[in-house]
């Protein structure tokens, strides 16, 4: 064998082991990062659950059962790696979250019931029930440019400013959202 045989051979055997050793710290990385979304699911899942029990409102039962459910499924897709469920439920959650009023509605009633003193806070403040509403969007930990986008309210930053003010918010206090989740408890 020549020399620029045994060096090309040498190169070669080098690239397939590091090639493989880039493939195997990728799917390392991949998995951990899945390992995470499985776990913050199922810890949603288990406080959605938790406010199940206590709830008495059939309505909100069925919101969180059906909440609880997405979650489930969602997390069940994740582990068998099944795509077809994850589209199937990422198809519902959109057909949820599309119809804002509805969303935003229920999203409310549910923070009645998970949240009572933080809507108690809300409403001694003076929020109208759309106010309230927004604020939840801020409680789920959406920020103001999500929200906006959402809504499609081009008077968002106005609105906050009023929903701030009622608050008792001043114009160097913190945030908004670090506000509202500053209550949650």
């Amino acid at each position: 064998m020549s020399e620029a045989w045994i060096v090309a051979l040498a190169v070669g055997v080098v690239l397939i082991i590091l090639s493989q050793w880039l493939l195997l710290a990728r799917y390392e990385r991949r998995h951990k990062l899945s390992i995470q979304r499985q776990k913050l699911l199922e810890d949603e899942r288990k406080y959605m659950e938790s406010i199940l029990d206590k709830s008495r409102d059939e309505a909100t039962n069925a919101l969180l059962r059906h909440r609880a459910s997405l979650i489930s499924r969602l997390l069940a897709a994740e582990i068998s790696g099944d795509s077809e469920v994850n589209n199937s439920v990422m198809a519902e959650i959109g057909a949820m979250v599309g119809d804002r009023d509805e969303f935003m509605q229920q999203n409310r009633l549910l923070f009645e019931r998970w949240q009572p003193s933080l809507i108690s806070h809300f409403r001694d403040s003076g929020l109208t029930d759309d106010e309230i509403e927004v604020c939840c969007l801020y409680a789920l930990g959406l920020n103001g440019k999500a929200i906006q986008q959402y809504t499609r309210d081009g008077r968002h930053y106005q609105n906050v400013g009023i929903i701030r003010k009622k608050l008792g918010l001043g114009e160097h206090d913190k945030n908004i959202d670090g506000y509202i989740k500053s209550l949650l408890k």
